[in-house]
């Protein structure tokens, strides 16, 4: 993907160590290459990141395909900084920040629902239209859902005079992620899968919701469609929408394996998969083998036969941790095809 827009800043009273923490935190997501003379490169697919370290600051490079994705490598870098150091994207300044101040963010767009219907027992389907959906469609699939308390005067993200996302918070608005089950720019509209998994705020929402009502739009998020051929995937209602769309767009002549844990049968839905790749249903209430040790095995089988193979897994935390310990142990390092994703926590 051809990368024509940059933003240059700062980042001020950063210790190399601190670079050297924040390295090993990125490289958990993508290729990381650091030199002798201290710059640090990284390419997240969806654009790429330099750090030049100098007397204990850095000039920052970004480079990204369009605006909105410009956006969300800013939000995702002062994110990150702060992971490794508490506080630490305060020092970053972005060259012409101060000019955007009080704007909505270029990855943000206003939707209206204009559907929900109920495609399972546990699930509902949102559709969603909106203007200028195309950016939606590239780099990642998931994008966060922003649910206004007061859909009559709704208050929506502005950035920030240091370029950052500055988001209303928990009191104007309840912001999830979720996956983009279906998007057709063209005719401007996007599909989201709720899981219905109890009284949360989004459950409420769903099953609620009117047409025309006003809901937020940002992202990409997460990781993009895999590349390879040889699929390995897994995980449990809350990444039911994700592998479901992963098969739908993969190659005909994918092959693999595709594991999806549900509660009830009931909830087993209709998803176009490639003639080569098995699709398993594990039903919890019928007793099936459980989730985490089948796809454990099965991706150790899939690496050793072809170190190429994607290895896919989203639920729960200790689960998604536990997958990334065995790989890893087996392996002696986490191959890069592998993506685990917490998407809850049972001690939440």
């Amino acid at each position: 993907m051809t990368r024509n827009v940059v933003a240059l800043g700062r980042l001020s009273c950063v210790r190399w160590d601190a670079i050297e923490d924040f390295t090993r935190t990125l490289s958990e997501f993508c290729k990381v290459h650091v030199t002798p003379d201290h710059v640090l490169t990284a390419d997240l697919g969806a654009g790429g990141i330099e750090l030049r370290w100098a007397g204990n600051e850095a000039a920052v490079r970004l480079e990204a395909a369009l605006e909105p994705g410009l956006q969300n490598l800013r939000d995702t870098l002062a994110h990150m900084l702060d992971t490794v150091r508490e506080g630490l994207s305060a020092n970053l300044r972005w060259e012409a920040g101060g000019d955007l101040a009080g704007r909505l963010p270029p990855n943000f767009r206003l939707g209206r629902v204009r559907s929900a219907r109920r495609i399972a027992p546990r699930f509902i389907r949102l559709r969603i239209e909106a203007e200028d959906l195309a950016y939606l469609n590239q780099t990642g699939l998931h994008l966060r859902l922003l649910q206004p308390r007061d859909p009559e005067n709704p208050v929506w993200p502005r950035l920030l005079a240091n370029g950052r996302t500055g988001w209303p918070g928990g009191a104007h608005l309840h912001m999830p992620v979720y996956t983009i089950r279906a998007i057709d720019p063209g005719a401007g509209w996007l599909d989201v899968d709720v899981f219905l998994h109890g009284n949360g705020p989004t459950c409420a929402w769903a099953q609620e919701v009117r047409p025309g009502a006003p809901v937020g739009l940002t992202g990409p998020g997460g990781g993009w469609l895999p590349q390879g051929r040889h699929l390995c995937l897994g995980g449990d209602e809350t990444a039911l929408p994700v592998i479901a769309r992963i098969l739908e767009q993969a190659a005909p002549d994918s092959r693999g394996l595709a594991l999806i844990e549900i509660e009830d049968a009931q909830d087993i839905q209709p998803i176009a998969a490639p003639a080569g790749v098995e699709l398993v249903w594990l039903v919890r209430n019928r007793r099936d083998p459980g989730l985490r040790d089948t796809l454990t095995r099965s991706a150790a089988r899939a690496y050793a036969a072809d170190p190429q193979a994607e290895i896919l897994f989203g639920g729960e935390k200790a689960d998604a941790l536990a997958i990334r310990a065995v790989l890893r142990e087996a392996f002696g390092r986490l191959p890069a095809t592998v993506s685990t994703s917490a998407y809850w926590s049972r001690t939440a």
